[in-house]
């Protein structure tokens, strides 16, 4: 059966139809560009499908379109933005440049982004589920990677009430206490209890004037870490989902929140389901300077090429051997070394 042809006003109402359905679904309608208000700087606090919510100077919520091209927005993300002609609506006109994108592996090993202007990594292990320091040395590797600050939290330390117990604790991460004064890597190693309130006070201090998110392995209570450093979160949560309309589906989407403990304004961004930020390939001289104690000794070996593990004439080995490097730390480094280093 022969097509029915179309006439020219069918055919002209039909792209018309077309066009217009295309340019709603993409971006914000052409016709409001005429009531849009003064260009405002803002942060973006979560981002969900086609708009953010966006944080004005007086801590006012707006909801946003995105102008198209814009890319991919994430918490943290500093934007330029217009008012709309509906009071708590808005624009976004363009973002700012990042001075840091925190990312994870994803899909088919792409990328993918996470929380932008990050500038701190806080790292949770709980007494249960276990302290590993091959997990510690991973998350310090992948933060020297995206040049990121960290803080380690042995979270759960009323569930060892025996001073012998915690004594094997200490003397297990006594490496990182001297990492600590050794290196810019890593700025405080803290022991905390969200139960009796240990390290609190001092995790609050370490947060200040720093936008940080927190990783760790399931378990490690870093839901509890972030109740208490943001105690009215389901609060905040309901005041967001109620103005992004996506009700419980706001906890699945990364959020900013400010710490309202903290000396001098500090910013937490949580990111729900995302535990673990792993390393990527790299070269056997990317990860040696990853291990801060192992630089003072780069350089010395007999061989340009020397893996630290076999080779005569090693200098880290003999750092190893007279107690300048922890045995764990190098144990951890010829690991890493077996599964990231590339050439």
């Amino acid at each position: 059966m022969a097509k029915r042809k179309l006439s020219k006003h069918q055919k002209k109402r039909l792209a018309d139809k077309r066009h217009g359905s295309q340019a709603h679904a993409t971006s914000p309608n052409p016709e409001s560009a005429i009531n849009l208000g003064p260009l405002s700087s803002g942060r973006v606090i979560t981002h969900f499908g086609a708009r953010a919510l966006v944080e004005d100077a007086d801590h006012n919520l707006i909801q946003c379109a995105l102008r198209q091209n814009l890319g991919k927005l994430v918490a943290g993300d500093r934007v330029l933005w217009h008012p709309d002609k509906e009071v708590g609506t808005g624009v976004i006109e363009q973002t700012l440049p990042r001075s840091q994108l925190l990312t994870r592996p994803g899909f088919r090993g792409q990328a993918r982004m996470v929380a932008a202007n990050v500038d701190q990594l806080v790292i949770v292990l709980g007494i249960e589920p276990g302290v590993h320091p091959d997990v510690i040395d991973r998350y310090l590797v992948a933060a020297h990677q995206q040049q990121l600050a960290c803080l380690v939290v042995i979270n759960k330390m009323d569930l060892l009430p025996d001073l012998a117990d915690r004594a094997v604790i200490e003397d297990l991460l006594a490496p990182y206490d001297s990492l600590v004064k050794a290196s810019s890597l890593l700025k405080a190693l803290i022991f905390a209890s969200t139960h009796t309130g240990e390290g609190m006070r001092a995790l609050n201090d370490a947060m200040a004037s720093h936008a940080s998110v927190l990783v760790g392995p399931s378990g490690a209570g870093k839901s509890s870490l972030i109740s208490h450093m943001v105690p009215d979160q389901d609060i905040r949560i309901q005041s967001l989902s109620q103005a992004t309309g996506l009700g419980r589906h706001t906890t699945s989407n990364s959020i900013l929140y400010h710490c309202p403990h903290t000396t001098s304004p500090g910013i937490l961004i949580d990111t729900p389901g995302v535990r673990q930020f792993d390393p990527t390939p790299m070269t056997l001289q990317q990860l040696e300077q990853a291990y801060p104690d192992f630089v003072p000794f780069l350089g010395q070996c007999q061989f340009d090429n020397c893996t630290h593990d076999h080779e005569p004439k090693c200098a880290i080995i003999q750092a190893v051997t007279q107690d300048q490097i922890s045995y764990s730390r190098y144990q951890s480094f010829q690991r890493l070394r077996q599964t990231l280093v590339t050439s």
